[in-house]
């Protein structure tokens, strides 16, 4: 029985990897019912009364035989007919209600129903074609986080972050434009699934359940002799088909609430969040005339004028979390991806120390401060150095305050007020060359990072040091000589402010 069960579970109810990451709960909640179902089905099948009649009969005698309030008496002596022969014709001839003659079938039926609804709307609105070419891009790009590199020496190394999709995010987003299919695959399949359970669940209640309460006693007519037969199980096919109604109710809320979160878009977690993004970017315009389509940019496009493509987002918002959403979105979206981007304002390193620091300033974007907004979105910011040195990263929770003033034409580009954050990374190797490496990351996902490598000897530091901006005595000879005297003063300057550092991180 395990064994079937698996198999079911594996072949008929399996689905793709691409299929997994945009399946929500309610859907995988299905998958589970009509499991259950199968399994009870399965169950039921060596007690079917088709393949192997339970039933016993015998003569009716003077006033015993009695069904449905009705009582059913012989005139005749018993004409002695084989019992074997009698039972089987009892079993045969219409005296069993189908309904309970084939009930074990009759559940196999219905999960198979449910079941062929999904797949004849897949390969009719060919759904699983769009959904393999948009797992591909989030597998490329580890989006989801699921692939695990290795170096020539197949050692496992980091995964890469999200950067740029390239040629394939562009070709992916052309192909949804103006396409509505896999949408409308979606809800005529959901509805099609409430109304095909509503009428099983109708039938069962108001045809089955009266068959089998009344099932206890058989009365058979067998040539004008009535004969009473028994051992069918009818009170165990009751107590099943209380279960099988459960389920099937289960089922039809599942699509329901399915129904409800395709029409009304405040039962996604997404589509609650760029509801507020759309309504946070419109406060901070201030102008009611920008259009949607000014307002948001190519992110306009991308989510809030693309039913296919929004609903893909929003059903992997639902499997994995808003993150990898917004990430795909940061692909889509050169101008959001950039938005969102900290920037470097200075690398400074000393190889004798081993000390590197970099000094960094969150984005002073309104989309950054849009979603920074938004209840459930998390950011932070992530500083590393690679390869990994003593101490190789630091995180920054991200801290943002709106700055009072005129408002720019280009709302997500408008400058706001950031903070500026500073990480300090010692145990660096004089040979080895190292990258810094600063990351945005929502929700625990990394959406986009800015690089730049660190040079032998960095000597741009910050322009509001004290100690860098120590001066020379004016009586400084900076001629031959000289000139070779000053250089050692200011990288003698430079040594002090970095072990300044060093002691303030220690």
């Amino acid at each position: 029985m395990a064994a079937i069960g698996t198999a079911l579970m594996g072949k008929v109810l399996g689905h793709s990897a691409a299929e997994k990451a945009f399946r929500p709960w309610w859907d995988s909640l299905e998958d589970y019912l009509i499991y259950g179902l199968v399994m009870l089905g399965i169950i039921l099948v060596p007690t079917a009364i088709i393949t192997g009649t339970p039933l016993d009969c015998n003569f009716c005698q003077a006033d015993h035989c009695s069904s449905s309030g009705k009582e059913f008496v012989n005139k005749k002596e018993d004409p002695g007919f084989n019992a074997w022969w009698v039972k089987k014709f009892c079993t045969m001839n219409g005296s069993v209600e189908p309904f309970m003659l084939y009930f074990p079938y009759f559940l196999l039926l219905i999960a198979m129903a449910l079941v062929m609804i999904e797949r004849v709307f897949e390969r009719a609105f060919k759904a699983g074609s769009k959904l393999e070419k948009f797992y591909s891009l989030l597998v490329r790009e580890n989006i989801l986080g699921s692939e695990i590199n290795t170096d020539t020496k197949g050692l496992c190394i980091r995964p890469c972050d999200v950067v740029d999709g390239g040629r394939e995010a562009i070709e992916l987003r052309q192909s949804f434009r103006g396409k509505r299919t896999y949408f409308l695959s979606y809800l005529l399949r959901t509805i099609l699934e409430v109304i095909v359970a509503s009428i099983l669940l109708v039938y069962m209640c108001w045809r089955g359940l009266p068959i089998l309460d009344d099932a206890n006693t058989i009365i058979c007519d067998v040539h004008s002799y009535y004969f009473e037969c028994s051992g069918q199980p009818a009170q165990f096919y009751v107590y099943s088909l209380y279960i099988t109604c459960i389920i099937t109710i289960a089922y039809i809320l599942c699509n329901i609430y399915n129904l409800l979160w395709l029409i009304f878009p405040c039962f996604g977690k997404l589509s609650r969040m760029m509801s507020t993004y759309k309504a946070n970017m419109r406060d901070r315009a201030g102008d009611s005339t920008t259009t949607d389509k000014q307002l948001l940019g190519d992110l306009y496009d991308i989510y809030y004028n693309n039913r296919d493509l929004r609903l893909l987002l929003d059903l992997l918002a639902t499997s994995s979390g808003v993150a990898p959403a917004i990430a795909i979105m940061t692909l889509f979206d050169k101008n959001f991806r950039d938005a969102m981007k900290p920037k470097i304002k200075y690398v400074v390193v000393s190889r004798d120390l081993g000390i590197a620091e970099v000094q960094f300033q969150e984005p002073k974007t309104g989309v950054r401060a849009a979603l920074g907004s938004i209840h459930g979105v998390r950011l932070m910011y992530v500083a590393e150095i690679v390869p990994p040195a003593e101490t190789a990263v630091e995180a920054f929770e991200s801290k943002y305050v709106p700055e009072e003033g005129e408002i720019e034409d280009d709302i997500e580009m408008a400058p706001l007020r950031g903070f500026i954050e500073r990480a300090c990374f010692h145990g660096l190797k004089p040979d080895v060359h190292y990258t810094m490496k600063i990351s945005t990351v929502v929700n625990g996902k990394t959406i986009c990072h800015v690089l730049e490598d660190i040079e032998d000897c960095h000597e741009k530091l910050p322009e509001d040091t004290e100690v860098y901006h120590k001066k020379l005595p004016e009586d400084t000879d900076t001629s031959n000589g000289g000139s070779v005297d000053l250089v050692k003063q200011q990288r003698q300057v430079k040594l002090q402010w970095l072990q300044s550092r060093a002691t303030i991180d220690l």
